[in-house]
């Protein structure tokens, strides 16, 4: 047997291993087979780990990577004649994803009447399934196709789940217009809230149904009383008889949602009998919202709503059917659930303000978002796609549709105009809603961003390798106490998939600690295992989770109630570990206690003692929960948090108030005084003051701030209260948010604080970065982290301010994976990063699969972590264009702007004054450069450079006055000294390019911005104006290593953006950029530069066009034509030159370039582009990156 098919778990005493592999022709284990002798599910039955036998199973196919396998043993019968019966298993056990399996009794298939399932196996496991038949008959492809389809149900679920919530307004509305539209105007978030919280009992109830968890009484009785009296699969199969006999008046008919309320408090209160257990919390709380039960407050007497059937049934039928077929929750994992409820996030409710409809829009046009038809026809037609795409979030419209929007006269019209796109769930029969309607609409956020629930194949190696220093500091004979000491955090906790992985894998060790210290082992209730006791155990003692949206705390408690659900038990508490509030706002107890969110100077002995007192008493009541968190009510643990939460309320009034200070505070010096004003207010005693404080933390939540703080150290005192603070591990999938989006999304200060947050921070960073930094501030020593990020995390300001500073601060990136394609999502390809805060691991690195030496913040192997270095031997090469600063030193007759002169002015001068020719040259723009096809300068300056304006005047004296009459007058309101007094002078005059190229005849250069990375070879005698960016290197060969993509991996990288525009710096692009050694004298790259630039020059002249439409060709992939071919192949050409030039010949062999779109490219700048793929991009970006830092190092030697 293969060593690879043997996996050892030293911790738990054991070795999987198949007893035998079937092989694919090709020699390639396709299935294990293992032969037992005992019950395969029940835990105990097999030595070392106490895992059931079909658990060891499916642990060994996923470990291995091999999908399927089968397994023959015993399964229970139930019958006292034959309590057990030998079968044959198929077991599919992909890694990530909810495992499987389909059982044969080995017996019946010798009997006649097993002939059936005998040609069901045989269809599966006989030699033309595996061996013979068509690759996409055999099993790994049915298997494959299955996997595919099981996926599609969530996300085909998830869309219906959404048609639900609308189903269930419109519903409630007909019921109960007056409150619903009432609700809908003053409390809408608590309307939203409540639909919400319905659709998660509902999904609640069918999970709990279809795993056999409700009622929690055993027996048959206790089922069929269940069954008819109460459950959900129950009532929906009435409905559907009813909806078959009486379909005209199914929406008439009532009853359906009374029983959904009677259902609802049995849960919430349970049965004294143990029918079923009272599972507490917030889901199916009658107090939270009471207009469920017909009452305006709570103490109003109890209605039921008259909702009518059919709306239940709609409901219904959009949570559990798909394509005809019922949804079976149990063939469902935690997390597909979880992407299900993930689509209903980021709505609120509003009055329609005019005629509305919903049209597909948002992110990738999948989410519904009404449109005031009655506004919009108000809007000029030419106008209204662009209105509407603004407005919604919305790509473009197909022309017809596009047309029919400009030319529709009225609402009406419009409404015609829109259906080929309206959003069905919300709009199911397509038609508008009046004025007045209540409806749901997508937040700002939701409509920019989408849903995402992280999949759980990206989920469970993350936590994995998250985890793993933890594990490996604790050791593998760690005991059970260890296990529950180890603190993990989701700061950005979203639905829970983190913490449900990190509740697995943690209840997995603890079980094992248990086999090793059996004394420690705690007695395991009936209706649970040991694993679904440990998850629980861990859920309270090990798991933190934080997110500014209270609803996703609420979604993530609901995840780990599912992983964690007993039939017998209340709902796991976790009020006082999943917390509500901004992870990035808060303050650390040393600045509490010094009243400032400063640098601390001092502290004040009041607020020390209010800080340390509620600490303590929090502490004692949060450990009593802890010890008693299997055997407490969950009434008397809601009191307990209460009663903590009292204890640190003023010390977090305090804090709030400071914090108010910052985000209400218009610049530094207000910021300042109103800090001032707080601490006065902390140190005077009285009532009043702390009435202050209150108001303060008030309007700190409320808009236009609307922040809820989370003070770390307060919040999670028993993880910072240890000698050696902070958590052992921090997992997640932080929000990915540039900076247009943080000031969009957030408070107006809220760049500013992230700044003050965290030192040396860019403001253009992407919010990951400050979680990054956040998560490694809050670990503790040798604890790490593993996070998700887009590739900005190694880019630019992102990088400086997050990674760069990590690693200068004691971080280690011990694992990364810098590319990994998000399921389901096109295009999206995100980052895992895995950081230690110090500690020591004698295990190399792990980059992408594979060890190497160091990993830096660019997630590439290398030391460098900063920017690359300026490197000497690019000196004074590179430069920028002169600034004018006066159109009245330009000449032109095309298009002339204000202030300029005509050429013919030009001609009279000289003709007058001949001398003044040596100070009229060509202007080169960066538009001529790019458009015009022989890089013709359409302008002409005068250039004073050098001289006195009393020489101008003396020497040239028409040039300056018609110099003076214009730039003087132009420059004379300027606030920079130098340039309003020397104002017959270029701002910027660059002597130094001019220096660099006064011996050249031809130069190189390019436009600063620009859409293409396009070197021109042109005359070097003229004035290059400051949009064009000029290199002192006239060769082929430098214009071969400059066009080249080598060249522009480079700079598109560290360039700035202008829009989608490249922008050329040099001290960014070329300063740093090592070149070829010695390239100006390799004559296969002078041959290669000459014949790419002589062909493009050719063409371009035959066609009359300039660089911009020659590569807008050039990357437009179904232009064929034979110019543009083999310009392309004299660039691919051209590149393989350049690696070679550079040693990199194994790079040529397969440089080979791409069409992008952004279906295969996450990277919007290579979007319509011909170049290489991001692998092969990253790969010689990583090569240039050692390369600038072998330069550097050569050249500080030197």
């Amino acid at each position: 047997m293969p060593d690879t098919l043997r996996i050892a778990f030293p911790e738990q005493d054991t070795l999987l291993e198949p007893h035998g592999v079937v092989l694919t022709n090709d020699g390639a284990p396709q299935l294990l087979v293992r032969i037992e002798d005992v019950i395969l599910d029940r835990r105990g039955t097999l030595d070392g780990w106490e895992a059931t036998a079909q658990q060891r199973f499916e642990r060994l196919l996923r470990e291995t990577g091999i999908l399927a396998g089968v397994l023959i043993g015993l399964r229970e019968t139930g019958r006292h004649d034959a309590p057990t019966e030998r079968v044959l298993r198929l077991v599919v056990a992909p890694r990530g994803e909810v495992s499987g399996h389909m059982s044969w009794p080995l017996d019946a298939l010798a009997s006649v009447g097993g002939r059936a399932m005998l040609a069901g196996l045989k269809l599966l496991l006989d030699a033309h399934a595996l061996f013979t038949g068509p690759p996409s008959h055999r099993l790994p492809a049915l298997l494959a196709e299955s996997r595919a389809a099981q996926a599609d149900v969530s996300a085909r679920l998830a869309g219906q789940v959404l048609a639900s919530l609308h189903e269930l307004l419109r519903g409630l509305d007909a019921a109960a217009p007056e409150r619903v539209r009432a609700l809908a105007g003053e409390r809408p978030q608590h309307l939203y809230e409540a639909l919400l919280t319905v659709l998660l009992r509902l999904i609640f109830i069918l999970y709990a149904e279809d795993r056999a968890l409700m009622p929690s009484a055993p027996g048959g009785a206790a089922a069929a009383l269940y069954e008819q009296g109460y459950a959900l699969g129950a009532l929906h199969l009435r409905l559907r008889e009813d909806a078959a006999q009486y379909p005209d008046t199914i929406d008439d008919r009532r009853g359906a949602w009374g029983r959904l309320i009677a259902l609802f408090r049995l849960v919430d209160r349970g049965h004294p009998s143990g029918f079923m257990q009272a599972r507490g919390g917030k889901l199916f709380s009658e107090a939270a919202f009471p207009f469920l039960l017909g009452r305006t407050a709570p103490d109003d007497p109890e209605t039921v709503l008259p909702v009518g059937d059919g709306c239940v049934l709609r409901v219904l039928d959009g949570l559990l059917m798909l394509g005809g077929e019922r949804v079976a929750y149990r063939s469902l994992s935690v997390e597909q659930i979880g992407s299900v409820y993930e689509t209903v996030m980021g709505f609120t409710v509003e009055r329609a303000g005019g005629t509305a409809l919903a049209i597909r829009a948002g992110k990738g046009n999948r989410v519904p978002v009404w449109v005031d038809l009655d506004a919009l026809a108000g809007v000029p037609g030419s106008e209204r796609e662009k209105r509407l795409q603004t407005l919604t979030g919305r790509g473009s419209f197909a022309p017809p549709v596009a047309r029919a929007i400009r030319s529709a006269a009225d609402a009406d019209t419009l409404a015609i105009a829109l259906s080929p796109v309206v959003d069905r769930r919300a709009c199911p029969r397509g038609q508008p809603v009046v004025a007045g309607t209540p409806i749901l609409q997508p937040t700002d956020e939701r409509r920019r961003t989408g849903s995402h629930y992280t999949p759980a194949a990206l989920t469970r190696p993350i936590v994995a390798h998250a985890l793993a220093p933890a594990f490996a500091r604790i050791g593998p004979d760690a005991g059970p106490a260890d296990i529950l000491d180890l603190k993990v955090c989701d700061p950005a906790a979203g639905s829970g998939a983190f913490l449900v992985e990190a509740c697995r894998q943690l209840g997995e060790r603890l079980v094992a600690a248990w086999s090793r210290c059996p004394a420690q082992r705690p007695t395991i209730p009936t209706d649970e295992d040991e694993l679904l006791h440990a998850k629980r155990l861990v859920a309270q003692h090990c798991l933190r989770g934080v997110d500014r949206n209270p609803l996703a705390i609420d979604l993530a408690k609901l995840s780990l109630w599912l992983e964690t659900l007993a039939s017998a038990h209340e709902f796991t508490f976790l009020d006082a570990v999943l917390r509500a509030g901004d992870s990035l706002v808060g303050l650390p107890n040393p600045k509490i206690v010094a009243v400032t969110w400063n640098k601390v100077s001092g502290q004040h002995s009041f607020v020390e003692a209010i800080v340390r007192d509620g600490i303590d008493a929090a502490a004692e009541l949060r450990r009593l929960m802890r010890s008693e968190a299997e055997i407490a009510p969950y009434a008397a643990q809601e009191r307990r948090h209460l009663a903590a939460t009292i204890a640190l309320e003023r010390a977090q009034l305090v804090a709030d108030a400071v914090l108010w200070s910052f985000f209400t505070g218009t610049g530094a010096r207000d910021r300042d005084a109103r800090l001032a004003e707080v601490q006065q207010c902390v140190l005077a005693p009285g009532a009043a003051s702390w009435a202050q404080l209150v108001e303060w933390q008030a309007a700190l939540r409320a808009p236009p701030i609307g922040i809820t703080s989370f003070h770390w150290e307060l919040a999670f005192e028993d993880v910072f209260a240890r000698p050696d603070p902070g958590f052992d591990a921090i997992i997640g999938n932080p929000p990915f948010a540039g900076k247009n989006t943080i000031a969009a999304g957030h408070a107006a200060a809220y760049p500013d604080w992230l700044k003050t947050l965290h030192a040396g921070a860019h403001g253009n960073a992407d919010l990951s970065a400050h979680f990054f930094r956040r998560a490694f501030g809050l670990l503790r020593t040798g604890g790490s982290f593993g996070l998700i990020a887009t590739n900005t995390i190694r880019q630019g300001d992102t990088r400086e301010t997050g990674l760069t500073r990590i690693l200068r601060d004691g971080g280690v990136i011990y694992r990364a994976v810098s590319r990994h394609v998000w399921e389901g999502e096109a295009a999206v390809v995100v980052a895992q990063v895995f950081v230690r805060r110090g500690g020591h691991d004698d295990a190399p690195p792990m980059l992408d699969g594979r060890p190497v030496r160091r990993i830096s913040a660019y997630l590439m192997e290398g030391d460098l972590d900063g920017s690359p270095a300026s490197l000497r031997a690019n000196r004074k090469q590179a430069f920028e264009g002169s600034k004018l600063y006066g159109n009245g030193f330009a000449f032109r007759d095309d298009r002339p702007a204000s202030e300029e002169h005509r050429l013919a002015s030009m001609h009279a001068i000289l003709a007058r004054e001949p001398q003044s020719a040596a100070r009229i040259k060509p202007l080169l723009g960066g538009e001529d450069l790019n458009n015009h096809p022989l890089h013709r300068a359409s302008r002409y300056a005068m250039n004073f450079s050098g001289l006195t304006e009393a020489q101008v005047e003396n020497d040239y004296p028409r040039l300056y006055r018609l110099c003076r009459d214009t730039v003087k007058r132009e420059r004379d309101h300027v606030s920079t000294r130098s340039t309003r007094e020397n104002w017959w002078l270029y701002e910027r005059e660059r002597p130094d390019l001019y220096t660099a190229i006064s011996g050249l005849a031809t130069v190189l250069a390019l436009c600063r911005v620009s859409p293409h990375l396009a070197i021109a070879r042109v005359d070097a005698n003229q004035i290059f104006g400051e949009s064009v960016d000029v290199f002192a290197l006239p060769s082929f060969a430098s214009f071969a290593v400059l066009q080249s993509r080598i060249h522009e991996v480079w700079v598109r990288f560290f360039a700035s953006s202008m829009k989608d525009d490249l922008r050329y710096t040099p001290s960014d692009c070329f300063d740093t950029f090592p070149l070829p050694l010695d390239h100006a004298a390799d004559a296969a790259l002078e041959a290669v530069g000459q014949a790419c630039h002589d062909h493009r020059a050719a063409m371009m002249v035959a066609g009359g066009a300039g660089m911009t439409p020659t590569y807008n060709r050039f990357h437009r992939a179904a232009d064929s034509a034979p110019d543009i071919a083999t310009l392309r192949d004299l660039h691919a050409a051209l590149d393989r030159a350049v690696l070679v030039a550079y040693g990199w010949d194994d790079l040529a062999a397969d440089a080979a370039p791409v069409p992008l779109d952004a279906d295969r490219e996450d990277d919007h700048r290579y979007h319509d582009r011909l170049f290489w793929p991001a692998p092969f991009r990253d790969a010689v970006l990583g090569r240039l990156l050692r390369l600038n830092e072998e330069r550097a190092a050569m050249e500080r030697l030197l």
